[in-house]
Parts: C-alpha cells; structure tokens; sequence
C-alpha cells in the first residue's frame, strides 16, 4: 500500500489507546508496537506479509522470514517467538510451501526465534510473512522519533532490492547471475548485529528501511523529530547492477508513490539524474537500518559493521529543521 493510501486510511482514526502501558501504537508510523509489561521488560509486536520477489520457494522464505523480524530489531529488540502469517494456491505441490517453511524456519533458527504455528489461507497468489514477538527494556526503545541535530546517519545495507527483483521477473538475468546472489544474500541477512551496534553506541533513532524506501523512512524519521536528514548520494551503498536496471527502466508502482509522498518534502541537489532519484524511492524488502546516532560513535560502529562483512556506510547527517525534511547532495 502506499503511503498516501495508508495516510488517509489512518487519517482522524483514535488514538491506539489510553492504556499507559502502550509505549509505541501506530501514530508515528513506527517499525513496531511496544507495549509494557513492567519497569524492566517491555514486548515488541509486528507483522509483515510479502509476496514472492524470487522464483524459489526456499530463497522466498528466507527473505519474508528476515524481513518480518526485521522490525523487531528496527526497534532495539530481541525477537522471540513467532507465527507463520500465509496465503498459499491449492493447485501449488505441497512441496512448494514445504520449501518455503523451511527457508522461513532456517531464518527464525539463525535469530534465536521459536517458530508456535502460524495460520494459512486458500489465495491465488502466494503471500507469506510472520507475527512477531520480541522483548525490550522499556527505557531503551529506539523509535523513529529521536533524531537531533548533530547525529551522524548510518545505513546498514544497500539500496535497490526493487529495481533487482523487477529486473529478475522480467528475466533480464537469471538466479545463476551474481546480482541474483548478492540481492538474496542482502535481504537474508539479519539486522540483528547492527541492531546490537545502534544501542551500544547510544543511538537516539532507528528505522528499517523498506517499502517506502529510503526517502519514504528517512522522512517518517525526519518529521518525528522535526529535523532535517542531509544525505551524501556517493556515499550511499548501491547493490551491484541496481542503478543499470533502473535505467533500463525496471522500476515499479511503489517508487513512483514513494516520489509522490516526497515531493515538497525533499530538496534534490541540482546535478542529481532521475535514476539517482529513483534509487532513493526504491522500495526496499528486509533492507537495512537507519540510524540516528551520536557523532562520537559513528566511526566506531561503522568500522565494526565493515569488519562484520555489512555493506554499512555513513550516509549523512542531521540538522536543525529547514524549509524541507530531507536534503541530497549530489
């Protein structure tokens, strides 16, 4: 769904509720609910259903896998528990979303997560994601909203699942093709370590960045905080082939909404070519993490997510509020 559509679905709805306990509803657009148990612990609720980005059943399940989980992290939580959230066509061998669990549950296994059940649905199109439950101190949840001027940006993976996977239905390269590769291996890999980073180095915001891609999350976190996120184009990573695919024209329904959402909103530096701007709307599938966090720690946590193998980089800064939310430099 886009960001407009879901804007004026959540428009002059209630507040979650008034229960005290609940520390992060839907109001911010956060990557998480959080709601307190007690003044040490506190659980962290998600749930996210995708349809496949790739031909085999196992790789899908890993991905959906990952990516569902990945919002307990986007919060500073340790994911526990969760249920298999699926829509699967009666015709499909059972063999098919037999592979699918399995790549689902290798992920689950990969991040200490205790797979319960889950419920499945008669659909013609395959759809598959996961409920999560995780656990935080309630002192130390990273939302959305705590950027301040100052802060250094990370991100934690590279841009362009989209503009791969759209190229990839469309047969402009196969699954033996080394951007295939380095496509699944990114959204396969858990955000756990880079999670674990952003608390120890006293991080003030954190979002995951997917479908509303990197201009849609980096302004959710930019208008919670009522700041503005200064981004350096050359220093944003780039998946291998992302940028070639997007001139050859493979983009798809979510970046032109995702462009939309950021019109008025994001200032383009004057050098910057459509491409370039449309790596920026790229809706992105179990991506990395944006984070918001002290100058001090920057180097420090980017060395160690480099030394970990991460396609990590410091993309920018934040300041003080401008006329606009997000800013590129070319």
């Amino acid at each position: 769904m886009s960001p407009e559509d879901l804007g004026a679905i959540l428009e002059g709805l209630p507040r979650t509720t008034d229960d005290p306990d609940v520390l992060v509803g839907y109001e911010s657009a956060d990557d998480a609910g959080v709601y307190r148990l007690d003044d040490e612990r506190a659980i962290v609720f998600t749930v996210d259903v995708i349809t496949p980005l790739v031909d085999d059943p196992r790789d899908f399940g890993r991905i959906a896998a990952a990516n569902s989980i990945s919002d307990v992290y986007a919060m500073g939580g340790r994911p526990l528990i969760a249920l298999n959230v699926s829509g699967f066509a009666p015709k499909l061998p059972p063999r098919i979303y037999r592979e699918l669990l399995s790549g689902a549950h290798e992920i689950a296994r990969e991040a200490g997560v205790a797979v319960l059940g889950g419920h499945t649905i008669k659909d013609p199109e395959i759809k598959y994601g996961m409920a999560v439950v995780g656990e935080i101190h309630p002192q130390r949840i990273l939302t959305n909203r705590g950027a301040r001027p100052g802060d250094a940006l990370i991100l934690t993976k590279a841009l362009g699942t989209s503009a791969l996977a759209t190229a990839f239905k469309n047969r402009a390269f196969d699954d033996e093709d080394p951007r295939y590769r380095s496509m699944v291996a990114s959204m396969t890999r858990l955000n756990r370590e880079a999670s674990e980073l952003a608390l120890r180095h006293g991080s003030h915001a954190m979002t995951d960045v997917t479908g509303f891609g990197l201009s849609g999350h980096g302004l959710e976190m930019a208008e919670g905080s009522q700041v503005t996120l200064t981004l350096e184009l050359e220093q944003i990573p780039v998946l291998e082939g992302a940028l070639e695919m997007l001139q050859a024209g493979y983009t798809c329904g979510g970046s032109q909404a995702n462009r939309r959402r950021a019109q008025g909103k994001v200032k383009y530096s004057a050098g910057l070519d459509e491409f370039e701007e449309y790596l920026l709307h790229d809706p992105q599938t179990s991506g990395g993490l944006l984070v918001s966090l002290p100058e001090a720690g920057a180097d420090a946590m980017l060395r160690t997510l480099l030394d970990q193998g991460h396609e990590a980089a410091r993309i920018g800064r934040v300041e003080a509020k401008k006329g606009h939310f997000m800013e590129i430099l070319g």
